[in-house]
């Protein structure tokens, strides 16, 4: 099983992010604008509205494209890159960045979606520069979230919990 691992951002890298996803929401008249990674770990957030359900939007949309990557393998596609929901009031682009983030982008129905196509493509653009450098740092300490000893202990806890 691999190892989690954390990745560190620097405040003014994370400045620089919010910086892009506040020029989006301007761009697009988004109401919100939100990078999170694959397992839905919110990075960065910017807008109305999500605060306080952030955590929850950010592991549901996460697990919603993880479910579309695998409906494109059932169609012979190589994967979905992007996704548009439709809503009544408001709508959720989701774009993949790296491989291991996405940009989500949260908008009402007055604004184009080829413009947020658009714009949104140009911004994953260069937060894939910023994250990849930030990945790619190797003075950065990557230590392990979940070491050997936790590990065991959570599985004798579970297998406690769980025994006939």
């Amino acid at each position: 099983m691999e190892q989690l691992t954390n990745l560190i951002i620097s405040d003014r890298e994370l400045a620089t992010i919010s910086s892009l996803l506040i020029k989006l929401m301007g761009d697009t008249n988004a109401t919100s604008a939100l990078l999170i990674d694959k397992s839905g770990q919110v990075v960065a957030m910017q807008g109305t509205g999500v605060r306080r359900d952030a955590t929850n939007l950010g592991a549901l949309l996460a697990g919603v494209f993880s479910s579309s990557r695998e409906v494109a393998k059932l169609l012979n596609e190589k994967d979905f890159r992007n996704i548009f929901q439709q809503g009544v009031q408001e709508n959720i682009y989701t774009s993949m960045i790296e491989e291991q983030w996405l940009l989500v982008i949260i908008f009402d129905r007055l604004t184009h979606i080829g413009l947020v196509k658009v714009l949104s493509k140009k911004a994953s653009e260069e937060l894939g520069r910023i994250l990849e450098r930030v990945r790619s740092d190797t003075t950065r300490t990557k230590s392990s979230v979940i070491n050997v000893q936790f590990r065991s202990s959570v599985e004798d806890t579970i297998d406690l919990l769980f025994r006939d």
